[in-house]
């Protein structure tokens, strides 16, 4: 008789501990910036959220198969729901709707920094692309073997665990597919990117989970586990997590602000955080964003309100500290400044120049 399946929880240092749960075969997991963690049960057909403090709800039941899980900025749930080769939408008030049809094999969700929603389809070998209006698009059709779970990365590249291939894959915003891991890897079933960039993944012929460093060095978190094959990442205690948000930019007043708060750890330098912010426009897919900001403007102010620097084309300043971060815009006329924070509060503002209009992107990033 095989071993049940368990839900494991794995510290940064690799020390496994079981979270108590009724589920019989977990096959999905996201958590909330809350800390609420949403497990897909595919042998009874539902969803459970499970509290810090160990409180479990069904937040859904009906499904068919349900495997990856999402979420996005407005706190939805979305279900890889692999039964009906499908994907579900769950509102916070429990409402199910369908998301997007006709897929093959529906494994694994990841929303990018715009609100689209991409989804692998392992029967098909390809990823989807689902624009926040329900449009769906091919986004990758050759180069795969039946991916897994995906993830983005902080630049923007989608990773793909390629499980038929022994491989890590990325794929960049216009779809091309590269190799980034092709060693060292047994039948990798999902990835996920800490705040430092580390992939891990979870390597089911292996039984362990692994980190690889940006410098592509490979060590196992943890071993001796039972075919795992999703990850989720708990959100970090007092810590900037990369965010984005989007508006629409007009003049005088009504401008796009965006506002974070530096809270450092002691495993991540008490008290300072650095960060990089960028005001995006001309790179913003316009077919999916019409009428983008075309010379954003960007400037960071402390919690009074004074200006602690500002920029207008990335490349006129700081161009080689950026460049090194690997998270300069693709456009030179978008905007980046590099800063180390002491702890506060801070406010990006984007503003068009010479008074112009149109969709902006700001984000902040939390860099090493």
């Amino acid at each position: 008789m095989s071993d049940p399946p368990l839900l494991v929880k794995i510290s940064v240092d690799g020390i496994q501990s079981i979270i108590p749960t009724t589920i019989v075969t977990p096959s999905g997991v996201v958590f909330d910036q809350t800390g609420d963690v949403y497990i897909a049960d595919s042998a009874t057909n539902s969803v459970v959220k499970i509290t810090p403090d160990g409180i479990q709800t069904t937040i859904a039941s009906g499904l068919a198969n349900p495997k990856d899980l999402a979420l996005d900025s407005s706190g939805n749930l979305y279900v890889a729901n692999s039964g009906t080769n499908s994907v579900l939408k769950i509102a916070p008030d429990g409402t199910k709707t369908t998301f997007a049809t006709g897929l093959n094999g529906p494994a694994g969700l990841a929303f990018d920094a715009l609100g689209n929603l991409f989804v692998s389809s392992k029967g098909s070998n390809a990823i989807f692309k689902i624009s926040p209006k329900g449009t769906k698009s091919t986004f990758v059709n050759a180069g795969l073997n039946a991916p897994g779970g995906i993830a983005f990365d902080a630049t923007g590249n989608l990773l793909v665990a390629d499980t038929g291939s022994n491989s890590i894959l990325t794929v960049d915003r216009n779809g091309n597919v590269s190799a980034e891991v092709t060693r060292g890897l047994n039948a990798p079933a999902d990835v996920s990117v800490d705040a430092l960039g580390n992939l891990l993944v979870a390597d089911t012929g292996s039984n362990s989970i692994l980190k690889i460093s940006p410098s592509g060095t490979i060590t196992p978190i943890t071993t001796g586990l039972i075919a795992p094959e999703f990850l989720a990442m708990a959100p970090g205690l007092h810590q900037l997590l990369n965010i984005s948000t989007r508006a629409f930019v007009e003049t005088g007043n009504h401008v796009l602000i965006g506002g974070f708060i530096v809270r450092g750890t002691p495993e991540a330098d008490l008290g300072q955080t650095t960060v990089l912010v960028r005001a995006i426009g001309p790179s913003i897919d316009s077919s999916d964003v019409p009428d983008p900001l075309l010379n954003p403007v960007l400037e960071l102010h402390d919690s009074s309100g004074a200006i602690i620097a500002t920029n207008d084309n990335w490349m006129d300043t700081q161009k080689g500290q950026i460049q090194q971060t690997g998270l300069a815009p693709a456009d030179k006329r978008e905007s980046a400044i590099k800063a180390t924070l002491p702890d506060g509060t801070y406010t990006a503002l984007v503003r068009g120049a010479n008074d112009t209009s149109g969709v902006a992107l700001v984000e902040v990033y939390k860099l090493k």
